[in-house]
C-alpha cells in the first residue's frame, strides 16, 4: 500500500435473503507499482486487522486523519483522484508480458516518474494515444531529418488570405504575416528578435513556423521557455500542429531519465533506409520543449543534438536577468536562433538583442543583418568598434541598462518592475518581519539574493510609495495603475512598520542605558504584567525586545532556541514545564518548544500594546491628534525616508 486518499461510509456486501445495507467506514487505497486506475475502497476493520503485522499501518491512518482535519472548511472541495489522473496522456513505451502487451503509460497531470505499466485491456479507452503512440515508433509518419538547402531564391511566400495545410485551425492575416517573416528569415539565415505586443499570438506564429519547417522534414526544434509558460506552449503545439511529436523535458532527475530512456531515441534498426545510423538519425521528437533551469542542468543530455531552430521565450531576459542561461544557451549547436518577447520593440533595445544573437551563433556575422532592414551601425556601435583597439581583450564594456517596464506579463508570470509574484511575497513578508528600518535594505538582502540591490531598492522605494497612498482596504485587488496589492492590508503595513520602529528605538535605549527601564511608571502602571510576574520581569522583557529585532517578528522558535538570550529555561520556569520535555522523540510529535513560542508570543503582544499606547500619548502630548496615529508616524517616516534617497 502507497497511501489512504480518503475515506467514506459505504454500504457492506450482505449475504441475507432480504438485504439489509450496513454501512461502515473505507478507505480509498493507492497501491504501490499500480496507478490511480486501479485504487479501491478497503473497510476499515480490515486495517485494524492489519495494525499488528504491518508496522506503520496505524501511523499512516492517523496522519490522513490528521491531514483531513487540516482541511477545515475546505475538505468539501477535496479530490481523492482528480479526473485527469486516469486519463491517459502519453503511452511511452510497450513490452510483451505473458502473451499480453502492456504499455508504459503517462497520465494526465502526473509527471515522468510517476508513469506505470497498463495492459492493453485496461485502457483500450484510449484508442487515440495507442495509434500514436504506433505511429511515432513504428510508422512511416516522417523520413529521416534532411538538411535544408536555405536560400532566399527558393522562398515561398504563404498567402496571408489562406491558411496553410500543415496548421489545425485558423489563422489570422498578422499571423500570417509573422509566419512569412520568420520564414523568409529562415531562408536568409538571419537569425531574429520577434517582438509584439502581448496576447497576439508570437507563440502561435512561433509554432506556424516550426510546423511550416517539418513540413519539409526539418527537424529537431528546442523551445526555452519560463516553466510556468511549457503547459501553454505544449497545449498550443496540440491546438495548431498535433501532428508533431512534442516532448516536455523537465521534472525530477527520475523523470527526466524516463524521458531520455523512452521519448529521446528510436531503437537501432528501427529507421528504415539507413546504414550505420547515428544517434542523430534515431532522434524520435520532432521538438523538446523545457526550461531555463534544465537548460543548464542537463547540458550533457541536450547538447549532442543538433538543432535545426532554438526558440527561447522571453528572450529579453537573456543577459540582464539570466546571463547564466545565455553562456549555456551558446554552447549549443544550434542553426537558426528566435528570440521571442511580449514587449514592444520601441521598449527592447534591438543593438542588445543583436549582440545576444551574434553570441549564441559560432560563426562571425555581420549584425546588421539580424534586423529586419539593413541599417548603418549607430554612433554607440561605431564608437565601440573603434575602441577595440584601445581596451583589452578580456575587459567588458559597461552599459546602463534599459529602464524597466513597470508591469511585464499577465497573470501568474506577471512581473512588476521585475519582480515576480514569489519575489513579491518574499519582500512583503520581510518587511512584516522587520519593518523598513531606515529604508537602507539590509534585512533584504539575504531573502532576496538573486536579486541586486538595486533592483531591491527600486521596487522597495516603488512599494512605499504606493503604501501611503490614501487606498482603503476595500478597494479592488490593485492600485490605480494596475499593480496587484498582492492582498497585503495596507492598515496592518503601516502598523507594522511603526511598531518595529518603535522597537528599534527601545532596543537602543536598552543598549545606551542598561539599567533604564523599558517604560515609564505611567505606562507600566496601565499593564498589570508590565510590573511584575513571578518568573518573568523587566530584564527578561528587554532580551525579547532584543531577539525581535534581531529575528524579526513572528520567528518565535528562532528566538526560543537562540542560546545568546537564554529564554528557554525561563519560559519553561514560567509555564512550570520540565526542559526535559523538549525533547522531540517522535518525529510525528507536534513541537514541543510551540508552547514556549505561543508565551512570547502573546508577551510581545502586550509590550506591543504598551508601545502603541505610548506612541499615541506622546502623540497628542506633543499637540497632534490623530485617530490613526501609528498609521500617521509610519507614513510620515515614508516620506521623509523616501524624499532624501
Amino acid at each position: 500500500m502507497e497511501r489512504i486518499l480518503d475515506s467514506q461510509m459505504r454500504p457492506m456486501p450482505s449475504n441475507r435473503p432480504v438485504p439489509k445495507q450496513d454501512f461502515v467506514n473505507h478507505y480509498l487505497v493507492k497501491w504501490k507499482g499500480f496507478s490511480y486506475l486501479h485504487c479501491y475502497w478497503v473497510p476499515e476493520h480490515e486495517f485494524e486487522k492489519a495494525y499488528k503485522s504491518i508496522s506503520g499501518l496505524e501511523t499512516m491512518v492517523n496522519q490522513f486523519h490528521s491531514t483531513m482535519e487540516s482541511l477545515g472548511n475546505n475538505a468539501y472541495d477535496f479530490v481523492a483522484i482528480p479526473p485527469e489522473w486516469v486519463n491517459v496522456d502519453r503511452i511511452v513505451s510497450c513490452r510483451e508480458e505473458d502473451g499480453q502487451r502492456k504499455y508504459l503509460v503517462k497520465f494526465k497531470g502526473l509527471s515522468y516518474d510517476e508513469c506505470y505499466w497498463e495492459s492493453e485491456s485496461d485502457i483500450s479507452t484510449f484508442q487515440n494515444e495507442i495509434r500514436r503512440f504506433v505511429d511515432v515508433n513504428f510508422g512511416q509518419r516522417r523520413g529521416v531529418y534532411v538538411d535544408h538547402e536555405r536560400n532566399h531564391e527558393n522562398f515561398k511566400q504563404i498567402i496571408t488570405s489562406l491558411t496553410p495545410e500543415f496548421i489545425t485551425g485558423t489563422l489570422h492575416p498578422y499571423h500570417l504575416e509573422g509566419l512569412n517573416f520568420l520564414r523568409s528569415a529562415w531562408s536568409n539565415r538571419t537569425h531574429v528578435v520577434f517582438a509584439d505586443e502581448m496576447g497576439l499570438g508570437t507563440s502561435v506564429q512561433s509554432i506556424a513556423f516550426l510546423a511550416s519547417l517539418f513540413e519539409e522534414n526539418v527537424a529537431p526544434f528546442l523551445i526555452v521557455a519560463p516553466l510556468s509558460t511549457l503547459r501553454n506552449w505544449e497545449r498550443g503545439f496540440a491546438t495548431w500542429a498535433p501532428h508533431m511529436n512534442v516532448v516536455v523535458y523537465v521534472g525530477t532527475s527520475q523523470a527526466r531519465t524516463v524521458i531520455t530512456q523512452h521519448e529521446f531515441y528510436l531503437p537501432r534498426g528501427h529507421v528504415n533506409g539507413v546504414r550505420g545510423e547515428t544517434m542523430q538519425d534515431r532522434i524520435k521528437f520532432d521538438v523538446i520543449l523545457t526550461s531555463y533551469e534544465i537548460i543548464d542542468v542537463d547540458t550533457a543530455v541536450l547538447k549532442p543534438i543538433k538543432w535545426k531552430c532554438m526558440i527561447v521565450d522571453e528572450g529579453n531576459r537573456l543577459k540582464n536577468e539570466n546571463p547564466k542561461l545565455f553562456y549555456s544557451l551558446k554552447r549549443y549547436t544550434c542553426e537558426h536562433h528566435v528570440l521571442l518577447t511580449g514587449r514592444p520593440l520601441q521598449v527592447v533595445n534591438p543593438e542588445q538583442q543583436a549582440e545576444h544573437l551574434s553570441a549564441l551563433e559560432k560563426r562571425k556575422r555581420n549584425r546588421k543583418q539580424i534586423v529586419e532592414k539593413e541599417a548603418e551601425p549607430t554612433a554607440g556601435e561605431a564608437a565601440r568598434q573603434a575602441n577595440k583597439k584601445t581596451r583589452g581583450p578580456y575587459r567588458r564594456t559597461h552599459r546602463n541598462p534599459e529602464p524597466r517596464p513597470l508591469i511585464e506579463g499577465q497573470g501568474k508570470s506577471l512581473r512588476v518592475l521585475g519582480f515576480r509574484r514569489s519575489e513579491r511575497r518574499t519582500f512583503l513578508d520581510t518587511l512584516m518581519r522587520y519593518g523598513v528600518g531606515r529604508c537602507d535594505w539590509k534585512k533584504f538582502v539575504f531573502p532576496l539574493a538573486w536579486k541586486t540591490y538595486d533592483e531591491i531598492n527600486d521596487y522597495g522605494v516603488f512599494f512605499l510609495k504606493h503604501i501611503i497612498k490614501h487606498t482603503q482596504d476595500s478597494n479592488p485587488p490593485t492600485f490605480s495603475d494596475m499593480v496587484p496589492k498582492e492582498g497585503l492590508t495596507r492598515d496592518k503595513v503601516l502598523t507594522r512598520i511603526t511598531v518595529m520602529m518603535l522597537l528599534e528605538e527601545k532596543v537602543k535605549l536598552i543598549e545606551n542605558h542598561p539599567r533604564k527601564a523599558v517604560f515609564p511608571d505611567r505606562i507600566i502602571g496601565r499593564y498589570a504584567p508590565l510590573r511584575k510576574e513571578k518568573d518573568w520581569n523587566k530584564e527578561h522583557d528587554k532580551l525579547l525586545l532584543r531577539a525581535v529585532s534581531k529575528h524579526g517578528f513572528g520567528k518565535w522558535i528562532d528566538i526560543v532556541s537562540d542560546k545568546e538570550f537564554e529564554l528557554e529555561q525561563v519560559i519553561c520556569k514560567a509555564l512550570k514545564v520540565p526542559v526535559e520535555n523538549l525533547i522531540r522523540i517522535d518525529p510525528f510529535q507536534k513541537d514541543p518548544r510551540r508552547q514556549l513560542a505561543d508565551y512570547l508570543r502573546k508577551r510581545f503582544e502586550i509590550l506591543e500594546i504598551a508601545m502603541s499606547d505610548e506612541c499615541a500619548e506622546n502623540d497628542c502630548h506633543s499637540g497632534r491628534r490623530s485617530e490613526r496615529p501609528l498609521q500617521d508616524i509610519a507614513i510620515a517616516h515614508i516620506r521623509m525616508s523616501v524624499s532624501a534617497m
